[in-house]
């Protein structure tokens, strides 16, 4: 619950991070914010108001054409 929160207060900021394509919550010996990144090097934060960062690299996000036809 704790990440949630702390991700709704900063998710603006961590979106206009260099890179970074979205923000989520993931599982690591508890949750922690999640940075989906496009690739490349990028200087991210270790951890938000104590809640650990892991970045996944993802690529940029591309328009699904599933459930169209």
């Amino acid at each position: 619950m704790r990440a949630r929160e702390v991700l709704e207060r900063h998710r603006d900021r961590l979106l206009a991070l260099d890179g970074v394509v979205g923000v989520g919550i993931g599982e690591d010996d508890g949750e922690v914010i999640e940075l989906l990144v496009e690739g490349g090097e990028g200087v991210y934060p270790a951890e938000v108001e104590g809640v650990p960062v892991r970045v996944r690299t993802v690529g940029r996000p591309r328009a699904s054409d599933a459930g169209s036809g």
